[in-house]
């Protein structure tokens, strides 16, 4: 509960702070929108702004109801203006010019509320996905044996684990070492993936503990890890805001080994807490430019700055002038999900394929 109140507070904290971009009304933006069930904030920030991430400039909201900022199923949206400012606002008026009755007591809980990106596409990473360091994979909980001494488990099989050591805690999910992430740019090793397997209760305390897996995505092995369930990041609240600083990152991975990546697919950069970087975070990503033949350098003398003796060596081992494009927008992505040196990131949009070792940044 003290997690949800600090990440609304924190959300808040986004709609009153200044911003250096001004929100700018898209050409075909609409007067009223009435929202739909399946709606997202970031649909409906699309289809007002050419800048959706800058959805808190423009949203009034009467800070004297409850939860002023969630948005419901059937709520009104009207584009009106404020001291000469455009502004998203609540309101009962249809865009027919009829007043909209509503019940006295509209008890709607938070979960009712539309989210801001599609749910379903992150909820698997907020429950499994984790980013571990050699250290932690090493020091982990881990499976001894299993029961009648199988090999693989499954669901409804009991595993015998050792190293637990938070005595009252009860639920575990299990991992397996996957890719190590390497900086590109630097070489520095920034995290393991650590698979999800599956998760479990505990039912026994000791040493070893017995565990019963409740489910799984894949068998349980001797050696893998366990780590702690938390079940606070079920239903998170996000709201995307762009970077107060530069954000130069590289998309490093993507999960479900896409090659060309697409709308709605995760990916991973190399930035973090430590970078800075913040669940909400949305990035520009840009195609980074490819390395092509220049077959025309060599003659033209305000492109070729190569002496003599160069370019004779370079002849002599036939090595070719190549010149690198430069990078082009390509999409757009949220960060969801961070870790001390990498983050995770939804593809909101791609106008084009993206690609592992394409660039995120600060968008403008």
């Amino acid at each position: 509960m003290k997690k949800f109140i600090v990440g609304v507070m924190a959300i808040s904290a986004l709609f009153v702070c200044s911003w250096t971009q001004a929100a700018e009304l898209r050409d075909d933006h609409p007067e009223f929108h009435i929202v739909q069930p399946g709606d997202t904030l970031w649909d409906i920030s699309e289809a007002f702004l050419k800048s959706p991430w800058l959805w808190p400039e423009i949203w009034h909201v009467n800070e004297q109801v409850d939860n002023p900022h969630l948005i419901f199923p059937g709520d009104v949206l009207a584009l009106v203006y404020i001291d000469g400012q455009p502004r998203i606002t609540k309101t009962n008026r249809l865009p027919n010019g009829t007043v909209k009755l509503s019940p006295q007591v509209r008890e709607l809980s938070r979960g009712q509320a539309i989210t801001t990106i599609p749910l379903d596409a992150i909820l698997p990473f907020l429950v499994s996905a984790r980013v571990v360091s050699e250290e932690e994979l090493q020091h982990a909980p881990y499976v001894v044996a299993g029961d009648e001494g199988r090999l693989a488990n499954a669901a409804d099989n009991k595993v015998y684990v050792r190293g637990i050591i938070e005595p009252e805690v009860s639920k575990f999910a299990f991992y397996r070492r996957g890719e190590t992430y390497i900086d590109p740019d630097t070489g520095e090793e920034l995290g393991v993936e650590a698979l999800h397997l599956g998760a479990g209760v505990k039912i026994r305390s000791g040493d070893p503990s017995t565990i019963r897996i409740e489910d799984s995505v894949a068998e349980v092995l001797r050696g893998d890890r366990i780590w702690p369930t938390n079940d606070e990041q079920l239903r998170p609240y996000y709201f995307p805001h762009a970077p107060t600083s530069e954000v130069d990152a590289t998309i490093i991975s993507v999960y479900d080994g896409v090659i060309q990546i697409g709308q709605y697919d995760v990916v991973v950069i190399n930035r973090g807490e430590r970078d800075g970087i913040e669940v909400g975070h949305v990035l520009t990503v840009h195609q980074r430019g490819k390395q092509v033949e220049d077959p025309y350098a060599k003659d033209n003398k305000n492109v070729n700055e190569d002496g003599s003796v160069k370019r004779f060596f370079k002849a002599l081992v036939n090595s070719k002038d190549t010149v690198t494009l430069p990078d082009e927008e390509a999409g757009t992505m949220m960060i969801f999900r961070t870790f001390d040196k990498v983050s995770l990131g939804l593809v909101l949009k791609a106008q084009r394929p993206l690609h592992v070792m394409d660039k995120a940044k600060t968008p403008y």
